[in-house]
């Protein structure tokens, strides 16, 4: 491992003409503590940190150059909808770091050269305020935006108790209609936060950090996606509920394992993933790891991307009315232009060639349309492919936010708490 000062970088490069950076972010991702299947929370009162917080959160990316990048990353505080703060207090353009561990590549590997890595807080940066935070990855050459990810801080002030019950909704497909409602009852025990300032609880299926579930009673704008349904009961049993209600079961997630190069070698060319996937109609034979990224079993010999094809079935029927795109723990569940596949009428499947970081990840298919202003894939439904089952068993992540007056205001997560349709995990 290589700790490299961005300043020592440019003391390096003085003296050299200037010439465009060929820095390209290849993927970028967030964890609690130094454990990559904890989500990225940060507990800021360390004593009440719990199962499911830590200290800090690790980022980790990885980059084409053709040398070690010289770049910094900046941390902005966001409303309880990713909105970034305006405030000067709660954003500080100084409240950045540019102390990262560089690891290189094997010698082979031309995808991605190096792999950045931080922890935040760091001796360059600190958490001032609990809430959302963006992590964004900047060149100091161009100054331009690399790539971005997420995490979270809470100041435990209140607890959380999820309750899960069976519900139904309308799919788009002809799948089980099977959904739950979550209500989500936060408690003080000192009444203080059961106010109108205790306005919004958001939901994400663990490792999903761009598919937020909204309940609030000031973001007025949010719409949540499809039929689901949000409300706010207000004071009861001592404490404040938001209600989600059909929200799709969805299905376990797919499993691909790339930590064995005897089944998935360094050739350069594309390995498909085996035998086409098929439509499941909400059956799976292996459960998953809960939407995370696992590469601590991948050697430091192997440690690379390599070029995978998946390959869909959608027999059944002829191609989708909709953009098919695959989207998973290599592309932080976001899928965009680069991950949508193309239906090869010759051979009647889906297909799509993409670099894919070795370990073990998860991911589905999903229809949806393709922006033609973001490239973003919009509307995405997981049923067509995937079916839809209550026996999936992902992990729901419930974070409160309280609105504090402090430094202008700013939504601020008072509790935070997980929980399954059959209990923790």
């Amino acid at each position: 491992m290589i700790r490299l000062l961005a300043a020592t970088v440019c003391l390096l490069l003085l003296g050299s003409e200037s010439q465009a950076s060929d820095v390209v972010l290849r993927m970028i991702r967030a964890y609690g503590g130094t454990n990559e299947v904890l989500p990225p929370v940060v507990i800021l009162n360390a004593e009440k940190s719990g199962d499911l917080g830590s200290a800090s959160v690790t980022v980790e990316f990885d980059v084409s150059s053709s040398a070690i990048p010289n770049v910094y990353a900046r941390i902005i505080h966001c409303t309880a909808d990713w909105t970034p703060d305006e405030g000067s207090f709660l954003t500080d353009v100084n409240n950045r770091t540019t102390v990262i561990d560089w690891k290189l590549a094997p010698e082979r590997s031309n995808y991605s050269r190096y792999r950045g890595m931080f922890t935040l807080p760091n001796q360059q940066t600190s958490i001032r305020f609990s809430g959302n935070w963006l992590v964004r990855i900047h060149d100091v050459e161009t100054d331009s935006l690399l790539g971005e990810t997420r995490f979270f801080a809470v100041d435990t002030r209140a607890t959380i108790r999820m309750n899960f019950m069976s519900d139904f909704y309308e799919p788009r497909y002809r799948v089980s209609g099977t959904a739950y409602t979550i209500e989500t009852l936060v408690q003080d025990v000192t009444a203080r936060l059961l106010t109108t300032n205790l306005h919004t609880v958001v939901l994400y299926r663990n490792h999903r950090w761009f598919d937020p579930f909204i309940a609030s009673e000031r973001l007025r704008s949010v719409r949540n996606p499809g039929v689901i349904g949000a409300d706010v009961l207000g004071m009861v049993q001592g404490g404040k509920i938001f209600r989600l209600s059909r929200i799709p079961a969805q299905n376990e997630y797919r499993v691909l394992d790339l930590t064995n190069p005897g089944r998935f070698p360094s050739t350069g060319q594309p390995i498909p993933i085996g035998l086409s996937d098929i439509r499941r109609n909400g059956m799976f034979t292996e459960r998953a790891d809960d939407g995370a990224m696992i590469s601590r079993a991948v050697a430091g010999a192997n440690d690379e991307f390599i070029p995978i094809e998946f390959l869909l079935d959608p027999t059944p029927g002829r191609a989708s009315p909709e953009d098919i795109f695959v989207s998973g723990s290599f592309n932080n569940w976001r899928p965009d232009r680069n991950w949508m596949m193309y239906f090869d009428e010759e051979k009647r499947l889906y297909r799509l060639r993409q670099w894919i970081r070795r370990g073990r990840h998860n991911y589905l298919y999903a229809g949806g349309r393709l922006s033609a202003d973001s490239d973003e894939a919009l509307d995405i439904t997981y049923e067509e492919f995937e079916g839809n089952t209550a026996m999936a068993n992902n992990t729901f992540i419930a974070f409160a936010y309280y609105r504090e007056l402090d430094y202008g205001g700013y939504d601020g997560i008072v509790a935070v708490g997980l929980g399954t349709m059959y209990g923790n995990k």
